[in-house]
This record gives structure tokens, sequence and C-alpha cells, in this order.
């Protein structure tokens, strides 16, 4: 099964995301700009060096920014300036820490992912964020999951921990959303809505103190094993993860 099959289902297979590609190298950019162009799903709206005032940048109508950046390069400011229009931020970069990954997340990134990615896995990757995804390179994965506060570990006398803040339905869409079912496929699989899907997410994240979703799954995640005292269940297909 495919990435984008794992990430989308059906739902998602005729839309097609605007995309601008920002980065300084030029022949990177040509690069990435024109393998992009191949995909049935994304409309590359243009191309800019990432260096230039964002007052240049033709962001008329574009749903998602794949913004490549250097390992020292501080692009928070960036970040948030094209979150603050509406424009969700894929980044590719380098050189990742933790520090620099929860900062960028902060600023508003949608999505991070090495540089040494596959170019034609990017088109996943895009639009996984334009359908509203959090989406992490496995390599970062370590990063991310060290930075999630750990759950506070349950009392014996059944004090509740993350997991028992959760409802019964909420648990059971993180657990689908964990194995890598998109909304629509979660919503089949409990015979409900996709808008009752989102809106278990929703009050999930606010229980559970997360940003996104893939920070709930974490969350839930590691509660869930504190909960069990037992090894974590076979590698999920890691819906926010691009192999």
């Amino acid at each position: 099964m495919s990435l984008e099959r794992d990430l989308f289902g059906a739902e998602s297979a005729d839309d097609r995301a605007r995309v601008l590609v920002a980065d300084h190298d030029p022949i990177s950019r040509h690069v990435l700009t024109s393998v992009l162009g191949t995909s049935a799903h994304l409309d590359v709206v243009g191309s800019v060096n990432n260096q230039q005032p964002l007052q240049q940048w033709p962001l008329s109508r574009v749903d998602v920014a794949v913004l490549a950046v250097a390992p020292r390069e501080d692009a928070t400011g960036l970040i948030r300036q094209l979150d603050l229009r509406k424009v969700r931020v894929l980044v590719v970069g380098t050189g990742w820490t933790q520090r620099r990954l929860d900062a960028v997340f902060a600023a508003g990134a949608t999505g991070c992912l090495v540089k040494t990615i596959k170019v034609a896995k990017v088109a996943a990757a895009i639009r996984a964020v334009a359908s509203g995804h959090s989406v992490l390179s496995p390599e970062l994965r370590a990063l991310y999951t060290r930075r999630v506060p750990a759950p506070s570990v349950p009392a014996p006398a059944g004090s509740m921990d993350l997991l028992h803040t959760l409802t019964s339905r909420e648990q059971e869409v993180l657990r689908h959303l964990a194995e890598g079912m998109s909304t629509a496929e979660t919503a089949v699989r409990l015979r409900v809505s996709p808008a009752t899907v989102k809106s278990h997410v929703s009050h999930a994240l606010t229980k559970l103190g997360a940003r996104n979703r893939l920070e709930a799954v974490l969350l839930f995640q590691q509660s869930w094993r504190a909960e069990s005292r037992t090894a974590p269940p076979a590698a999920p297909r890691r819906p926010a993860d691009v192999a």
C-alpha cells in the first residue's frame, strides 16, 4: 500500500494542493519544482529564493510552502509570517536537533523532513500537510518524541493519567490514527461521519494539551505503554511519517 493511500484513503484522490517552493539554492529549487510538477495531485504555482522579502513571494492561493533551510538558518520568523497568511509550511533541512525541531513547530510549521529524503516522496508529504496532517521524517521522530512531556506514572490508588482523561471513543480514534488510517477510514471503521472523527480528535487535543494530531498520537502511545506495562504493539504504518 502506498504512502498516499495510507495518508488519504480515497477521500482526497482528486484534490490538488497549490504549492510554492522556497529554496536559496537555484539547482535544488529547479529539481524540486520539476519533480513536484509531475504529480497529478499538486499544482506548483512557482518557486522563489527563500532569502527574498516575503512581499515578493507569489503567495496568492498557495496552500503549502515547501521551505528549504540551511543547517544553521533560523527560519522561525519566516514560518510565523507564512502561518499568519494561512499558508501551511513544510520545512526541509539538515542538521536537525531537538531544540531546532521544537522551535520550527512552535513557529507554526506543519511538517519537517530531512533533506536526504527522496524528492519524489516530498509530493506525498505535501499532500499530507495540505490535508491537515502533521508530517515528520522517521529520522526525526525520536527527537520529537523526547520533547513530548512524559505522562505521569499512575498511582496505585487509581488516579487518572493522560490516557484516562480520554473517552473510550476518543481512544479508539487515536488508536486507529496511530495504525495509519485516514480520517475517512477511521470514520468507516467506527461507523460515524468524518466530522465526528475530527470532533473527537479536537477534544483529545484539548485534554492532552497537544498542538496537533501527531503530538496527540505520541502522547496517547506513551500513556498506553505506561498503562499496559507491556511492549507496544507492532509498529504502525505511521501516517505522519514519510519513509
